[in-house]
C-alpha cells in the first residue's frame, strides 16, 4: 500500500456511525469486549491513526457507550433517537462537517479489525479522484468504510431509515471506485451473537 507522496491528499473526515440500535445482536454490540476494549473502540483508534483529517464520532442522544470511551481528537455529535436509523447518524455527521471537508469517510463502528492502513489506502485512493465513490472490495465482496464524495452530500441529507448510504449506490451511472484490499479488516463486521463468538476465536488474542 505505498502510495505516491507527490500526490495531493483530499482532505476527508472520518465519520463513525456508533448510534445503532444492535437489533440482531439485541444487545448494544458496540460496547461489547475485544482485545480489551470496546468493539468500536477499535474504529476509533484506527482512524485516530490514519491520515484522516478529523473524525466525528456519532452518538445516541442517551448513550451509555460515550462514558466508556477515549474520545480524544473527536467531534461528537448525537443521532436523535436510537429509533431513526442509519441515515439519520449519517445526516447528523454531515451537518457537522468542516466546509472543506472534500470527501465523508463513513465508518461502521462494528469493524474492529480495520486498521489505518487500509483507511490510509482508501484516502489516497479517493485523493486520485475525489468525484469518485471509494467502496473497499475483495474477492467481488464489497465491505465499508465507504467515502462519500462532497458533491453528494446534499443528497445524503435526503436519506431516511436504517440503510445509510445504501440507496444512494443504486444511482444510475454512479461515479464509483472498487479499490482492492487484502486485508479482512472492511470485511467483518459484527451483527450477531454468533459473528461476535466468532471474532474471539479466532481474533482476540488478549492483546
Amino acid at each position: 500500500m505505498t502510495e505516491n507522496l507527490q500526490q495531493k491528499k483530499a482532505a476527508i473526515t472520518g465519520v463513525i456511525l456508533a448510534a445503532g440500535t444492535s437489533t440482531r445482536m439485541g444487545r448494544d454490540k458496540l460496547s461489547l469486549p475485544f482485545r480489551g476494549k470496546p468493539i468500536v473502540q477499535h474504529v476509533i483508534n484506527a482512524a485516530r491513526e490514519s491520515l484522516l483529517d478529523s473524525i466525528v464520532v456519532v452518538l445516541p442522544v442517551d448513550s451509555e457507550l460515550e462514558s466508556q470511551l477515549d474520545l480524544a481528537k473527536c467531534t461528537v455529535v448525537y443521532s436523535p433517537r436510537r429509533t431513526d436509523g442509519q441515515a439519520e447518524s449519517l445526516k447528523a455527521a454531515i451537518r457537522s462537517l468542516p466546509d472543506d471537508t472534500q470527501g465523508a469517510m463513513a465508518l461502521l463502528g462494528d469493524l474492529p479489525l480495520l486498521t489505518p492502513e487500509v483507511i490510509n489506502h482508501l484516502i489516497w485512493s479517493f485523493s486520485q479522484e475525489p468525484h469518485n465513490w471509494v467502496i473497499p472490495m475483495q474477492e467481488g465482496m464489497r465491505g465499508n468504510p465507504i467515502t462519500i464524495p462532497q458533491q453528494w452530500f446534499e443528497k445524503v441529507l435526503e436519506l431516511e431509515g436504517d440503510t445509510g448510504a445504501r440507496p444512494l449506490l443504486a444511482t444510475p451511472r454512479l461515479p464509483i471506485r472498487l479499490v482492492k484490499i487484502n486485508e479482512i479488516g472492511p470485511f467483518v463486521d459484527v451483527d450477531t451473537e454468533e459473528q461476535y463468538e466468532l471474532l474471539l476465536k479466532r481474533y482476540d488474542t488478549g492483546l
